[in-house]
């Protein structure tokens, strides 16, 4: 059996040490406005937070970053589907030294197992691997292994599933994922870097009032619903899943151009919605930091 050597790049190194606090409290999103109207564009509206992950290993940036990477020039990097949120200082924070990020990778889930949206600018004769790892307040893989992630098609927006025999993401605490791509190398040379994305990502447990609405609503209401509420992951998922099933939907596809644009990602809003990816789970990794 073929183990394939699996190395975060250089980059993110230093990240695999960050510290996260473990919080009692969850992310607190805002009351959704009571305008359900299908005729109001959908906008995503920033989450209240609790407390806010700490500055450092904190990601900063959802394009993908390489310095050694086989992976060919694109127009459109390698793109994580997730907001940017402004970090709130403290006047502590505004007078230091040591500038902490002003805005991170974040998006919020009520999913035990949540899914994740990328955009992959590759074709598929140059990927060779493909990996998926999410890491635990304590640095630990909440995966037995990193996923390898099996495209079916690309370039497009393709989207990633921890699996439910994994353990699920519990309420209130933050957890870091990595999206890796190796291309396959067009040199002699065996040492590579990864393309890779990362961010962070939060479970929260809805209020009473937004259960009730979401219970009546219709399935593009909801949509509105999650994304006025700040719930990220869950708004983005449930609408690729009514786009796939209905592609020719135009008004479907407005949310779609819509949502995206209200968090500065209409580089890729016109991108393919492709019906992938399988993590490949018969094949187990050796894991090397």
């Amino acid at each position: 059996m073929t183990k394939i050597n699996f190395r975060f790049p250089q980059i993110l190194v230093f990240s695999l040490t960050f510290i996260v606090v473990s919080f009692t409290q969850p992310a607190q999103p805002q009351q959704p406005p009571n305008n359900n109207s299908n005729s109001t564009k959908i906008r995503f509206i920033q989450p209240t937070l609790e407390k806010e992950p700490e500055n450092r290993g904190a990601p900063g940036d959802r394009q993908g970053a390489g310095t050694r990477g086989d992976c060919p020039n694109v127009s459109k990097p390698l793109t994580a589907l997730v907001p940017l949120i402004p970090r709130t200082l403290s006047l502590k924070q505004q007078t230091t030294t040591d500038k902490p990020l002003s805005k991170f990778v974040l998006g919020l889930t009520t999913a035990e197992y949540p899914t994740f949206w990328f955009y992959v600018p590759y074709q598929i004769k140059d990927i060779d691997v493909v990996k998926f790892v999410v890491l635990d307040e304590n640095n630990n893989s909440i995966t037995k292994e990193p996923l390898l992630i099996n495209l079916s098609r690309t370039p497009g927006v393709i989207s990633v599933r921890v699996p439910t025999t994994e353990k699920p993401l519990e309420i209130g605490k933050y957890y870091h994922w990595y999206f890796l791509i190796d291309c396959k190398s067009q040199t002699s040379s065996e040492e590579s870097e990864d393309i890779a994305v990362e961010g962070l990502v939060q479970r929260i447990e809805p209020n009473p009032d937004l259960v009730r609405r979401l219970g009546t609503a219709t399935p593009q209401e909801r949509v509105a619903l999650y994304a006025q509420a700040g719930i990220w992951e869950d708004a983005l998922t449930l609408l690729s899943e009514l786009r796939l099933a209905k592609p020719k939907d135009t008004a479907l596809a407005s949310d779609w151009q819509d949502l995206l644009k209200s968090v500065g990602l209409e580089d890729v809003a016109s991108e393919t919605i492709t019906q992938c990816c399988t993590p490949i789970q018969d094949l187990r990794t050796q894991v090397t930091f």
